[in-house]
């Protein structure tokens, strides 16, 4: 079976012994409109909260027509599907992040006449998610919908502790797969924070 949104929904649902549903997207049932509400915003904030290999993408930015009125000199028009910065640039001059900026709302800030960044993109096609990352977002959504069970404490109990080993195994393998510790990619990518910290693979 091909995943999709409606199906990891009901394995969410499966998870709380509740009624399956037809249809995310038109399903009139009180489950389907409940995971309709929850849906989305647990799948948006579970990407922003880690730096998901499959949800990175690069982008040189385009510098925005308008400057801001102070403090910076540029500013520029982030992604659409922009949830997360994940790393800036360097041009391999360092390996201390020295391009400060600022992110206001839809815009970042800089006094840099370039800035080409990685950051954790919006996906919303199920067929691109990570296994682990599926299987953490079953295990929030259930969550999120448990009262459809009663609110039962020895359900959320078991789903707690089985999402806190899945979130585990996400960290590990997700980090056997970004490897920064190699002189180029030091050198040139950097963790996009304002400390100047070196590179982290990420977390929740």
């Amino acid at each position: 079976m091909a995943i999709s949104n409606t199906s990891i929904c009901n394995m969410a649902l499966d998870k709380l012994g509740a009624g399956q549903i037809n249809d995310l997207d038109s399903g009139e049932s009180t489950e389907a409109i409940k995971c309709r509400t929850h849906f989305e915003q647990t799948r948006d904030a579970l990407l922003r909260s880690y730096w998901w290999g499959f949800a990175t993408a690069r982008v040189d930015l385009s510098a925005h027509v308008d400057t801001p009125a102070f403090e910076w000199d540029y500013q520029y028009s982030l992604p659409d599907d922009f949830l997360r910065m994940k790393a800036i640039y360097e041009d391999g001059i360092t390996n201390i992040n020295y391009r400060n900026y600022a992110i206001e709302g839809d815009l970042l800030l800089t006094n840099e006449s370039s800035m080409s960044i990685k950051y954790i993109k919006r996906v919303t096609d199920p067929t691109k998610f990570d296994e682990l990352f599926t299987e953490t977002l079953i295990l929030k959504l259930a969550l999120k919908l448990i009262a459809l069970a009663g609110s039962d404490p020895k359900i959320i109990n078991v789903i707690s502790t089985e999402l806190r080993v899945i979130e585990q195994d996400a960290r590990a393998v997700n980090g056997q797969e970004i490897n920064t510790d190699g002189i180029i990619e030091s050198s040139t990518w950097n963790d996009a924070r304002f400390s100047g910290r070196s590179n982290d693979p990420g977390r929740y």
